[in-house]
């Protein structure tokens, strides 16, 4: 019996030697890898501001030279920018300023590609642009001097800019100027005009 028992003690032992002096190699296993994706969704943001923040948000023409100025400014995060559009949105007549009484001075001849000097012998108003971001997509060098377009009740675009705006936004001066001819009734004449921000659409390439 004795002999049986030590017959297989030394097959365990010789087993495990020669385990032991396997190479580490018949072991390893293929390295496995896996992808993680990684994502951040950014909504697009649109804001518009105007300066103008006294009690009737109003620019007063009423000065001398009859003119006034207002600063619209539009941040937007959007990658193709933004563009702003300008029309005409009174409530008598869309175009003109109107008195209490009923009387208009009606917009300026001038349009936005094609701006003019007031006439000096009517009664009208208009507004002229400038906007000196890098990323202008419209020119605007069509407002240099004392030029002015009349507002339309369709609405104008009067500012396209190709990029993001960052935090601090971008802004475009727009200017109002009246030309008030001999004769125009005595009032005060209201108008009103509606600035909308859109973003520029990104293209399916992009």
């Amino acid at each position: 019996m004795s002999k049986t028992t030590n017959a297989l003690l030394a097959l365990g032992v010789v087993a495990g030697l020669g385990a032991a002096a396997l190479p580490l190699s018949s072991y390893a296993v293929d390295p496995v890898t896996k992808d993680v994706g990684v994502t951040l969704k950014i909504e697009d943001t649109l804001e518009i501001e105007a300066d103008k923040d006294n009690a009737d948000n109003k620019v007063d023409l009423t000065g001398d030279g009859h003119s006034g100025a207002v600063n619209v400014t539009v941040k937007t995060n959007n990658q193709t920018g933004y563009n702003l559009n300008l029309k005409g949105s009174a409530g008598t007549n869309a175009t003109s300023l109107t008195s209490e009484n009923g009387d208009q001075i009606a917009a300026a001849a001038g349009t936005f590609d094609t701006p003019a000097a007031l006439s000096t012998t009517t009664s009208e108003w208009g507004y002229s642009v400038a906007n000196t971001n890098a990323n202008l997509q419209t020119g605007l060098t069509q407002f240099t001097g004392s030029v002015y377009a009349g507002v339309s009740a369709a609405g104008q675009e009067i500012v396209n800019i190709n990029k993001p705006t960052g935090d601090a936004g971008d802004k475009t001066t727009v200017t109002f100027a009246a030309s008030i001819a001999d004769g125009q009734p005595a009032g005060t004449y209201d108008g009103q005009v509606t600035f909308t921000a859109t973003n520029n659409v990104i293209s399916a390439g992009a």
